[in-house]
């Protein structure tokens, strides 16, 4: 009977090897591709090693952007014009040579020499010259309006860059450590301690941080693109990793800093440099009532007479004074009531600017202060309890106490949290760069300048 049961476990044995080596050489083979596929990653489209400094970016903006430099060229083309607007129009000269017939009672006039000016009334030319330099003022503003877009945009992708790399780094971890699952998982199985399914559960992970993977890397070469986009470079230039950026601290309240912005915004002020050019247009348009003057001088060269004269043969001069008429309201009065509207049209833009600036200012400040809350919710006490109970599921499943469902849906919630850690993080600085964009000012500047008049009178 002890032979009979010997050959009987022994068969029973046999017939269970047969059944787990072929399953467990056919999951082997399918976890080739996978290894193969991650060390086959395009590397052009890894992290570059080294780092760009978000200062270094912003420096180049202001030199090569060309909307920039046009925005500054238009700037500089509307202060010269304040000079061509508020300059006498050219004057006029003319030679007259005189036909046989041209007869007076000292002689005959041969030629004539005449010189004129015209001259605005004086008041047209000061308003002109105020109405040119409100658009100069406005151009300006328009100009530090584009520098601090493309600043901004720069910021902002610089951030996601941040993002894109730091979840790379995050997601490489996750699939070392899923790897390790695997390999755990595969021992288990081969020891008839676990299942094919959680061997196959693990390489779909693995498979699974792949394809994310080859997503980040994507968004991270189109970030990269528009950055050197907008610095005016080759697309293919490399971009280092971002430097992790310092969470930026707000110690001003919503009502202080929409008085920055209502102060310093840019939007702002060009309207309100657009508005005073409109009511100076519409002071020319109301001199239009008054009239120019025309000074001149001419000169008439007198032959030899048939008289005896003593001014037989003198040369004639005079200076001639001459003024228009403002004679047709139906041109004078639609020209100032359509710069009327014009003033009515800007400030409604006025307003529309103001309003726009009050929302942005206080869109950005609540994402600010969202985001920065929940980054730092997720780093104080979401992470480590994510990490606490993967560590625990990994010690459970390895004591046979816990399941590998139990142990991969930690590692989500770890790597989830992780990556919304991170995400939050770049929110913030995102919705700060929108907030010292809306305000038109650095915050870190103007608190600085604070500080330092409170000291001053102290």
């Amino acid at each position: 009977m002890s032979f009979d049961l010997k050959f009987i476990r022994f068969y029973v044995l046999a017939s269970l090897l047969l059944i787990v080596l072929p399953g467990k050489a056919l999951w082997a083979d399918a976890a080739t591709p996978v290894s193969e596929a991650l060390s086959e990653l395009p590397q052009g489209t890894s992290p570059a090693a080294s780092t760009v400094s978000l200062e270094a970016l912003i420096e180049s903006v202001r030199q090569h952007n060309p909307e920039l430099i046009a925005a500054k060229a238009e700037w500089i083309a509307k202060k010269k014009r304040v000079w061509i607007d508020s300059a006498l129009p050219d004057p006029m000269a003319g030679y007259d040579v005189m036909g046989e017939m041209t007869e007076t009672r000292v002689g005959p006039q041969e030629s004539r020499f005449m010189f004129s000016q015209d001259i605005p009334f004086p008041l047209k030319l000061y308003e002109k010259g105020k109405a040119a330099g409100k658009e100069a003022q406005a151009a300006y503003q328009k100009y530090l309006a584009t520098e601090r877009d493309l600043v901004n945009d720069l910021r902002k992708f610089y951030y996601e860059l941040y993002y894109l790399d730091a979840s790379i780094e995050v997601i490489e971890g996750i699939r070392d450590l899923l790897k390790k699952f695997e390999g755990v998982a595969s021992t288990r199985y081969a020891n008839l301690a676990g299942s094919q399914r959680d061997v196959a559960k693990a390489q779909a992970e693995v498979s699974m941080s792949l394809e994310k993977l080859f997503e980040l890397r994507q968004r991270r070469e189109t970030a990269a693109a528009m950055i050197n986009a907008i610095l005016d470079r080759d697309p293919m230039t490399e971009v280092g990793k971002a430097k992790l950026p310092p969470m930026p601290v707000l110690n001003r309240s919503l009502i202080e800093l929409v008085n920055v912005a209502v102060e310093n915004r840019q939007e702002i002020k060009e309207m309100e440099a657009v508005v005073s050019g409109s009511k100076h247009k519409k002071r020319i348009a109301q001199l239009a009532y008054l009239p120019d003057i025309n000074v001149g001088f001419e000169y008439t060269a007198v032959g030899s007479g048939m008289t005896t004269s003593d001014e037989d043969g003198k040369d004639s001069w005079m200076f001639p004074l001459r003024i228009n008429i403002p004679l047709w309201q139906n041109r004078i009065i639609p020209e100032i009531q359509e710069a009327q509207k014009q003033v009515e049209a800007n400030q409604a833009r006025l307003r529309a600017a103001q309003n726009t600036t009050f929302y942005e200012v206080k869109d950005a400040y609540y994402r600010f202060d969202s985001a920065s809350k929940i980054e730092e919710l997720y780093e104080t006490a979401v992470i480590p309890q994510a990490e606490i109970a993967l560590s625990s599921d990994q010690a459970g499943y390895e004591g046979s106490k816990t399941d590998f469902l139990n142990l991969l849906d930690s590692e989500r919630v770890l790597l989830n949290a992780r990556l919304a850690q991170i995400r939050f993080y770049t929110e913030a600085l995102k919705s700060h760069a929108d907030l010292v964009r809306s305000t038109g000012l650095d915050l870190g500047e103007f608190e600085m300048s604070e500080s330092e008049e409170k000291d001053h009178d102290a």
